[in-house]
């Protein structure tokens, strides 16, 4: 009967507080960014969705008109070009003159 009694007491301490600050700023606050990511969740969910199917019908899409192979042909064309462009060299600048050949420059001028 006493453990009755006092979950009697606290879920009456709880009420009372939730009565006193049940709403307001922080709650309110609290209560809008939750709605966000419950809502921002779910758009990515289904966006998630739909790049899937998009992706199974483009495959779908491949395979039935039997153009996989240019495809590959075409990416590495373009993996092949985007290669060149890195190979190409760059032009390497003079080094400039270390601090002690400068300071002895100084000295001989001196």
């Amino acid at each position: 009967m006493a453990n009755n009694e006092r979950l009697t007491k606290r879920v009456k301490k709880m009420e009372d507080w939730i009565a006193e600050n049940g709403s307001g700023p922080t709650l309110d606050n609290f209560n809008y960014l939750l709605d966000m990511l419950k809502n921002a969740s779910q758009q990515f969910m289904q966006m998630e969705g739909q790049h899937n199917q998009y992706r199974a019908l483009v495959e779908e899409f491949f395979t039935t008109e039997d153009i996989g192979d240019k495809w590959n042909e075409f990416i590495k064309e373009k993996d092949d070009a985007v290669q060149k462009q890195q190979a190409e060299e760059v032009s390497v600048q003079e080094e400039a003159e270390g601090s002690e050949e400068v300071i002895e420059a100084q000295e001989e001028e001196e």
